[in-house]
């Protein structure tokens, strides 16, 4: 009787190691597929986030940049102008809901003259979907002096 305890117990000891053997390797498993996972879908974010950065950097977007700066002020990148000069704020970049890019312009080098653009891709072209202006560039070009 005494020897079929012990096998009892010895068999139990077996069965709990092949559970806990087993739970470890589920888990094991269940790790590596979230961490594949994870890296696919930050590998898919980072792609576009590249992708939208080359349309911003592309000639085409230049010019648009440009036209609308000009609507906003007729000499604008020339020595009358109000805006002599921009400069495009690539950490601004994200991805707007209706498919814009949206992104900041610094304008003459002022943190506070900031003009965030909406660039839309219809047929393969770019353009100027709206531009937010800061209160203080909004004011500038209206004519309006902060001191």
């Amino acid at each position: 009787m005494g020897n079929d305890k012990k096998e009892n117990a010895r068999a139990l000891s077996e069965i709990k190691k092949i559970k806990k053997r087993t739970l470890y390797s589920i888990l094991g498993i269940f790790l590596v597929i979230v961490i594949g996972v994870g890296g696919k879908v930050y590998m898919d974010n980072k792609r576009f986030n590249d992708e939208m950065v080359n349309v911003v950097k592309s000639g085409q977007a230049k010019k648009e940049i440009e036209v609308g700066l000009k609507n906003l002020d007729s000499k604008a990148l020339t020595p009358e102008g109000i805006i002599k000069s921009y400069e495009i704020d690539y950490e601004s970049i994200e991805h707007n809901p209706m498919g814009a890019i949206m992104f900041d312009v610094i304008i003459n080098k002022d943190d506070e003259l900031v003009a965030q653009f909406d660039l839309n891709n219809h047929s393969n072209t770019l353009e100027v979907g709206g531009i937010v202006l800061s209160e203080k560039l909004s004011g500038l070009i209206d004519g309006v002096t902060y001191d």
